[in-house]
């Protein structure tokens, strides 16, 4: 796959948008690690350390934390 082919994560983001940006209450891990910008390994890290909320569903680990407010505490965190 070439630099400008779209992953899975790029694909559901994109197409999240494209369905009017509804309001998201929880992202897969690939989903989130995409719009913060980490691996999804860093993300497992994260969520080991209790700094991300998370749920089961299924098989699916779903992230619950938003990742701006993510992002915001780190911001805070200077």
């Amino acid at each position: 796959m070439d630099a400008e082919t779209p992953n899975r994560a790029e694909r559901r983001a994109a197409a999240s948008a494209a369905h009017g940006g509804t309001e998201k209450y929880g992202w897969r891990v690939g989903e989130w690690a995409f719009a913060v910008g980490c691996s999804r390994s860093r993300v497992y890290e994260l969520i080991a350390a209790g700094k991300l909320d998370t749920v089961k569903l299924g098989a699916a680990r779903l992230v619950r934390t938003h990742p701006a407010d993510f992002l915001e505490s780190l911001a805070g965190a200077d």
